[in-house]
């Protein structure tokens, strides 16, 4: 006689993902659908959304993903820690920002340097996780609009590693991914 109970259990899927790397997959996948997209915005737009920093080529290569289209992300490093980082970044590129709006947006966040980093860049975790050593790190998002469309999504990451991943810096990291159509 057959037993008519199943003879495996089903478990209901249960997400072991942070919204913060939620939030930076849905960014990343968006750039990866959009990478086709045909691209028609005015110079003047691109140049509207330029970050403060210097710029740093070789942290771009490291932590942005090698098939983003030119001009999708620009990466520069300010000298001052996150909180001066944040002050100055939403002055330049967000003055009416208001933390917590969007949720979560513009407030500085304790994170795993992994989850912080994300997975798109073609960096070496396990030496950005050792030299890290079991810290955290400060990172904030948040959004760039203007007449009211988010046209780039920034982040802020402080402390960070210098390009060889050998040594962490005081400063702070800023990424900017621009947004399809907006460059």
């Amino acid at each position: 006689m057959r037993n008519r109970v199943s003879s495996f259990k089903q478990y209901p899927w249960k997400s072991g993902v942070s919204s913060a790397a939620q939030i930076l997959a849905a960014a990343a996948t968006l750039l990866v659908l959009t990478a086709s997209w045909p691209w028609r915005g005015n110079l003047s737009a691109a140049q509207d959304i330029q970050p403060p920093g210097t710029p740093a080529p070789s942290l771009a290569r490291l932590f942005t993903p090698r098939q983003a289209p030119d001009g999708a992300y620009t990466v520069t490093v300010l000298t001052e820690g996150i909180e001066g980082a944040l002050a100055n970044v939403k002055r330049v590129l967000a003055p009416d920002a208001v933390a917590g709006n969007p949720p979560g947006s513009w407030q500085v966040q304790s994170l795993d340097p992994l989850e912080a980093f994300g997975t798109a860049g073609t960096y070496d975790r396990s030496k950005v996780a050792r030299l890290y050593a079991g810290r955290r790190v400060s990172v904030v998002r948040g959004p760039v609009e203007r007449n009211g469309r988010v046209r780039a999504a920034v982040t802020l990451i402080s402390p960070h590693p210098d390009a060889t991943l050998s040594r962490l810096e005081k400063g702070t990291l800023v990424i900017v991914i621009r947004v399809a159509g907006s460059w």
